[in-house]
């Protein structure tokens, strides 16, 4: 089966909206895997998923953690070669060697120009790698 992509555009907040698409897939029963730029930006990302709502936390742990076989979420700062997971949220600069690897690949789009031409580049090497890509617009979401 061939790995979705899915990139939300226009998105006002890329790092609220970040933990509030990690609940969604952790709240439909998906394992998600989440890669990070450096320490720093997985310790702040494991912190707003500890209080994505006033009454609900994402459990996660690293992918190398003890725990990490019974925890649904996991963060990391690079992708193991062999892996395949269902889901991978790319909150890391550069695209995954192997997207292969997941059934669902979340890009996420903020609205500076930066991101935007970010964006264009990777959605390129997707479609030119063949995948299939959806694509929404969260501009008046």
């Amino acid at each position: 089966m061939m790995t979705q992509i899915d990139f939300y555009t226009n998105v006002a907040n890329p790092q609220d909206f970040a933990c509030r698409l990690a609940a969604t897939v952790y709240r439909k029963g998906e394992r998600l895997l989440v890669w990070l730029e450096n320490q720093q930006a997985l310790e702040t990302f494991s912190n707003r998923l500890w209080c994505v709502g006033d009454t609900q936390f994402v459990p996660h742990c690293t992918m190398t953690a003890d725990e990490a076989a019974d925890t649904p979420v996991w963060l990391t700062l690079s992708l193991p070669d062999t892996l395949t997971h269902p889901v991978l949220l790319n909150l890391a600069p550069e695209l995954p060697d192997h997207p292969e690897h997941f059934s669902r690949l979340l890009e996420i789009v903020g609205c500076d120009e930066a991101s935007l031409a970010k964006a264009r580049v990777r959605f390129k090497a997707y479609r030119a790698n063949g995948y299939e890509i959806e694509h929404h617009d969260m501009s008046h979401k």
